[in-house]
């Protein structure tokens, strides 16, 4: 039997985890594995990787770029239908969402979590939500349901989102290569091709989630999935 297998206590997770030093997110992830027999089964299979994130941490952003993604997962686990992989594409050594959902045993969803940082928000929303679009497309792979889970710490509206959102399809239907060369892509050709991978964008703030729909997703977001994020909230 495997170490996961013969763990058996909260504790014991934490210990596995934590290596029973004192850090400052073990408080919360101990709630949220007390609170939750699904996320203590994630934590429980994959509680190496997440150690190995821990110890990877070196500063206060990355400590809340973490804690952000591991909230996501409890967050998603709490839809009974959703059963979650994590880091599904790494083992296949390509570069993909964080997270991948078997919705209703049949749909998959990915999600990639990006958290955008107060100092962020408080700059210029709509360039940085243009440059976070740009920077998480190529992330999206085809021929499947793809999710941007954006954790909004303050300072960007739904309104502000969609704005960028309009920008940023205007500049690629106007053929402004010089923009999109700097962010990576060959061609503005080449951004929508990739942008038509995104299907949706969770707003999400502490109390609730706004969800965008893409219209120019190739694969369209379904009206119960829509709902079933709206209800995905951490209060």
């Amino acid at each position: 039997m495997n170490q996961a297998g013969r763990m058996r206590t909260v504790d014991e997770l934490l210990a596995a985890i934590f290596e029973t030093r004192p850090h400052p997110l073990y408080a919360e992830f101990a709630g949220w594995v007390r609170e939750s027999r699904r996320f203590k089964v994630f934590a429980t299979d994959h509680h190496a990787k997440i150690r190995s994130k821990l110890k990877q941490v070196r500063d206060d952003a990355g400590l809340k770029d973490l804690r952000t993604e591991l909230e996501t997962a409890f967050l998603l686990l709490r839809a009974e239908r959703f059963a979650l992989e994590y880091e599904k594409y790494t083992a296949s050594r390509q570069r993909g969402p964080d997270f991948t959902i078997t919705y209703k045993t049949h749909t998959l969803v990915n999600v990639e979590v990006r958290r955008l940082r107060a100092v962020e928000a408080s700059d210029d929303p709509q360039i940085k939500l243009v440059g976070v679009l740009c920077d998480k497309v190529g992330q999206m792979p085809s021929g499947v349901l793809n999710v941007l889970w954006l954790a909004v710490e303050a300072g960007v509206t739904e309104a502000e989102f969609n704005r960028a959102a309009v920008t940023l399809r205007q500049l690629a239907e106007s053929k402004n290569e010089a923009f999109f060369a700097r962010r990576g892509f060959a061609s503005a050709a080449e951004f929508l091709k990739q942008y038509q991978h995104l299907s949706a964008v969770v707003l999400h703030h502490a109390t609730g989630n706004a969800v965008w729909l893409n219209p120019l997703a190739r694969h369209k977001f379904p009206p119960d999935l829509v709902a079933a994020f709206q209800r995905l909230t951490s209060t």
